[in-house]
């Protein structure tokens, strides 16, 4: 096997993993990726996982390596409000949430935060086509909940305003039937309190 030809065949997605290379290399010695990586042709993102040296060069792509490093996440929180354009500064972690344990990945390519959720409540993402691939991405409606389900603390309108969120790109983007019935289903009174807050925050800029 030669670089070339390896390095041609794993560039095709962001990252690989160590399983996918000997899939199509059965025999393959695991040092050529520490001796490939001394010489700046392959970059280690995690345990198992690399991906080739300039390939990742989007936000997507981050994101992309967000679902495949910490399985099974979707990015959501932060990372989705910059997304969708609801916040007005860069986030410079990409942000999911998975059932797993919380976890963050301060990597060569990036920083990667997993916020542990529920797995009754691992549901409302969505899969984003991008280049060849596909991107797992909270819905609207789900981001927020997270977000809100996430952050107890988040309770008044001073609260909401202190997050500089882009309102009016809210209220075109979220469904608000489907906002409250994806609320139901996580079956929480207080997580109920602070979407009823928020839905007042940016529907009726009411105090709250």
């Amino acid at each position: 096997m030669k670089l070339l030809e390896f390095l041609t065949r794993f560039k095709l997605t962001p990252a690989f993993s160590t399983r996918s290379i000997e899939l199509v290399y059965p025999h393959f010695e695991r040092e050529n990726l520490l001796n490939w990586q001394k010489k700046g042709y392959i970059v280690r993102i995690r345990n198992g996982w690399y991906s080739v040296s300039g390939r990742i060069t989007t936000e997507r792509h981050l994101y992309w390596v967000a679902n495949k490093i910490y399985h099974p996440s979707y990015v959501s929180l932060e990372t989705a409000f910059a997304f969708y354009g609801w916040i007005p500064e860069a986030v410079f972690t990409t942000t999911s949430v998975s059932t797993l344990k919380t976890r963050v990945f301060d990597t060569p390519v990036g920083c990667f935060r997993y916020s542990s959720l529920n797995p009754k409540h691992f549901w409302g993402y969505r899969l984003i086509k991008t280049d060849d691939f596909g991107i797992k991405m909270a819905e609207p409606e789900k981001a927020l909940l997270d977000f809100l389900y996430l952050h107890p603390k988040l309770e008044s309108k001073v609260d909401f305003e202190a997050l500089r969120f882009n309102t009016d790109q809210m209220r075109g983007q979220i469904d608000r039937e489907k906002l409250l019935a994806y609320n139901k289903q996580f079956d929480s009174v207080a997580l109920n309190k602070r979407v009823f807050s928020f839905t007042n925050f940016i529907y009726y800029d009411e105090s709250v």
